[in-house]
């Protein structure tokens, strides 16, 4: 786990949301925590709609892909960070997490449930 959160994004993660879903799951699958951070951090301003980013392409495989992150990840802050983007910025259904259930970690049971049952 990361001691600090790496909150310093820049020009790779420009270019990995750029490249595409496929890129960001390489990353956020990956075993670079630091870099995981910094592209959730990066997701979490291109995700916000006062911006004004085009999400149309990415919008399903992300929210998706963020569902697995929350089931699959080890690290506390990335899946905290993941359900963070989820919250914030996507709307259900939540198959994912429904069907996966048994699969997230307690601490973060009641904020799954939110989600699931906010729609």
């Amino acid at each position: 786990m990361s001691n600090e959160f790496d909150v310093h994004y820049g020009e790779k993660e420009f270019r990995t949301v750029d490249a595409g879903i496929e890129a960001i799951e390489a990353v956020l699958t990956g075993e670079d925590i630091h870099a995981k951070e910094r592209l959730l951090f990066y997701l979490d301003w291109y995700m916000d709609p006062y911006y004004k980013r085009d999400l149309s392409v990415i919008r399903e495989p992300l929210r998706e892909l963020l569902q697995r992150i929350v089931i699959t990840d080890d690290e506390i802050d990335i899946v905290d960070e993941a359900l963070h983007l989820l919250d914030d910025w996507t709307y259900g259904p939540y198959t994912i997490l429904e069907k996966n259930i048994d699969n997230v970690a307690e601490e973060f049971l009641p904020t799954v449930l939110y989600l699931i049952n906010r729609e």
